[in-house]
């Protein structure tokens, strides 16, 4: 008799205990149709619109990075038949590897979880989306003032703009438009940490950001210059791309006269970066630590007149073509641009190097796209020349 009470009690408490338990999965999904799109990185989802930064790791279930989760889970789209790298492409990595060698992987059998709620704008998460109260849904290459108005918490700090938190390292000088020194908040919230340009990253004060181009600088728009690179020279000014070696008294590439000819400004006192700055490399490295030289006596030698330019392979005006169109002017073909390239994609002129990361390369008319001025130019030794794949026209 007692055996069999004591095994009536025990029944009866596992049926209980049966009953209240819920998986945690099941409660966590449930709790998940409330949620409003606020959930961040390995925060539990049933879909993309509910992460912050718009991606649910396929293969897991839990908010990730949007290239991280290319690389670690098969992309996006949990709750989907088939995988995908719709955030990557939002966040403008497009052009990343990880993300055009891409394919969507199928959903075993066809069944995805149950459907989640729709998106709402992210919640703060350590400065790198907005705080409680903020609208914060600016997304990406709409105008911000800090960056707690943008979706991904990064508003470029150069440009104003919401960016890509890697992107904005390489192209804008970091995050934190508004504040005093840039930052890289967002790419280390968003799981960053370990990339390259992330671990390499300097803050820039705004002070320094902000300098305005000294007078020779911004002179550049107005030069008529139009001797091309080797080509003699008397100043500056005589040169399509506003360099005149120092040393040499030759048209010179902007970044590459610093390096073997101690500068640009032959036939003035002291040695300058301007036109290296005027182009838009005024974070490369040999800008940053250039030091002026003194011309011995303080007086420049005579120079020869400057002569017409020849044609560089596309990079400089053809014969008969005015070729005096500078960066961000419009154009229809390289020979437009005094720098020798029309952004293939902009059709705006652009520097040489630049349009390689940003533009597809120059060629803006052509069929394909082409790194012509940044080889004439003495660039043919760096990384995006050596990487770079031309574009055909779609």
């Amino acid at each position: 008799m007692m055996l069999k009470s004591s095994l009536l009690a025990s029944l009866v408490t596992i049926s209980f205990v049966s009953a209240a338990y819920v998986p945690f999965g099941a409660r966590s999904l449930g709790g998940l149709k409330r949620r409003q799109g606020t959930q961040f990185i390995t925060g539990p989802c049933a879909s993309d619109s509910e992460c912050a930064l718009g991606c649910c790791a396929f293969n897991t279930g839990k908010c990730a990075a949007a290239l991280v989760a290319i690389t670690r889970d098969n992309g996006c789209g949990f709750g989907e038949a088939q995988s995908n790298v719709n955030a990557a492409i939002a966040q403008g990595f497009g052009n990343n590897a990880d993300v055009i060698n891409f394919v969507p992987t199928q959903r075993g059998g066809g069944a995805a979880p149950p459907p989640a709620a729709p998106p709402a704008p992210p919640v703060n998460n350590g400065g790198s989306a907005p705080a409680a109260g903020s609208t914060g849904t600016q997304f990406i290459t709409g105008p911000c003032s800090k960056d707690s108005d943008c979706a991904l918490g990064c508003c470029g700090f150069n440009t104003g703009k919401c960016a890509g938190a890697v992107v904005a390292l390489t192209r804008d000088g970091g995050c934190g438009f508004g504040d005093a020194q840039s930052n890289a908040n967002a790419a280390i919230a968003q799981g960053f940490g370990n990339n390259a340009d992330v671990i390499n990253f300097k803050p820039t004060q705004r002070a320094a950001k902000r300098a305005t181009p000294p007078p020779a600088a911004r002179s550049l728009k107005r030069r008529q210059g139009t001797q091309f690179i080797t080509g003699p020279c008397a100043s500056d000014n005589d040169c399509a791309l506003g360099c005149c070696a120092f040393n040499t008294g030759k048209c010179a590439g902007a970044v590459v006269a610093l390096t073997r000819d101690g500068g640009c400004g032959f036939g003035d006192a002291q040695s300058n970066a301007n036109a290296a700055i005027a182009q838009g490399f005024g974070n490369n490295a040999d800008v940053i630590n250039f030091v002026p030289t003194q011309r011995a006596g303080g007086a420049a030698p005579p120079a020869a007149p400057p002569a017409a330019p020849a044609n560089n392979g596309g990079a400089a005006p053809a014969a008969g073509s005015t070729g005096t169109q500078f960066i961000t002017g419009p154009c229809s073909k390289d020979s437009d641009c005094a720098l020798g390239c029309c952004g293939f994609n902009s059709g705006k002129c652009a520097g040489a190097v630049i349009a390689l990361s940003r533009d597809g390369g120059c060629g803006f008319g052509d069929a394909q796209s082409n790194a012509n001025a940044a080889i004439a130019q003495g660039f043919g030794g760096q990384a995006d020349v050596i990487n770079f794949k031309p574009t055909r026209r779609a």
